[in-house]
């Protein structure tokens, strides 16, 4: 059965958990319930059941914009049903994200090859390619309306993954950020990236971290999980921890599979700044270490030697 959680964030604003694998604070979709209603994300389609139960329960009939932050299936591999289900959306993404919208195929076998055609199946779901006509591509500078004078300005932010988007609004001073910024499940929002082959890179990540706290937002919603309570220190910190992995693994060489010590040492660096056990093995749990680890590896491999 689908479950149904929303909070008030005000201004219209509103967090939706879209139970990704049908577990809780996995992946939070923000709607703006606004005249010209905007939703931010929608998650894969194996769990979207749960995402149209809290629309049914905001009496949601329409969505002008499905507006994606990044096309990774956990975030966007439900967009072709979404578009299915309200067919007079239009689904916004970056233009480097577009066509693999509109022909998710080279998508799903890089998912397929990250994750496992077993973990597509009962994790993630099938991808429906979303018809080229009902696409908003988008780029930096880019607004969505919103209605009543209010919109969205989209914000290209490269660096977890090359199509990468942060959408800002005014009234709220919201800042959501997908990716960006890595996770902060809760309740203790100790950050920690996340580092994706093939298109991460900590440069470009700093970047959009450092033009992110220069906008000093005062909503920094994450995808996954929730707006966090002190926006300026998670930016700070996860420009630290970018910087701290990709030092770790450079070190740690490439001469042997080095999943599990990673894991092990990102693990005790939380329980030694007071994460409690529980919130642990949330992060645990939800940490994909072998991609993280690849996405790092790849970026090192490729860096100019000479920076």
């Amino acid at each position: 059965m689908p479950r149904v959680s929303v909070v008030d964030l005000g201004h219209n604003l509103h967090l939706i958990d879209a139970y990704l694998v049908d577990e809780p604070h996995r992946l939070a979709c923000y709607l703006f319930d606004t005249p010209e209603r905007v939703l931010i994300d929608c998650g894969p389609s194996r769990s979207i059941g749960h995402l149209f139960a809290a629309l049914d329960h905001l009496g949601i009939d329409d969505v002008a914009v499905l507006a994606l932050t990044h096309i990774h299936i956990d975030h966007a591999g439900g967009a072709g049903h979404f578009a299915a289900r309200f067919p007079h959306a239009r689904i916004a993404v970056h233009t480097l994200g577009a066509r693999h919208v509109a022909d998710p195929t080279r998508l799903v076998a890089s998912a397929t090859r990250a994750f496992g055609e077993q973990s597509m199946r009962d994790h993630w779901g099938p991808v429906d390619a979303v018809d080229p006509s009902r696409l908003l591509v988008l780029d930096e500078g880019d607004r969505i309306p919103l209605g009543a004078g209010r919109s969205i300005e989209v914000l290209y932010t490269p660096g977890h993954a090359k199509h990468h988007l942060v959408f800002s609004e005014a009234e709220t001073g919201a800042c959501l950020i997908g990716d960006e910024a890595g996770v902060a499940f809760p309740h203790g929002h100790a950050i920690q990236p996340a580092t994706p082959a093939p298109d991460f890179d900590p440069r470009a990540t700093t970047e959009q971290l450092r033009r992110l706290a220069a906008r000093r937002p005062s909503i920094l919603g994450f995808a996954h999980y929730g707006p966090h309570p002190d926006p300026q220190a998670a930016l700070a910190q996860a420009e630290q921890r970018v910087w701290e992995w990709v030092s770790w693994i450079d070190q740690a060489g490439r001469e042997e599979d080095i999943t599990a010590s990673f894991r092990r040492w990102v693990l005790d660096r939380h329980r030694a700044e007071g994460v409690s056990e529980e919130e642990v093995a949330v992060y645990d749990r939800h940490t994909f270490w072998t991609t993280q680890v690849e996405g790092i590896r790849r970026w090192l491999d490729r860096r100019d030697p000479t920076a």
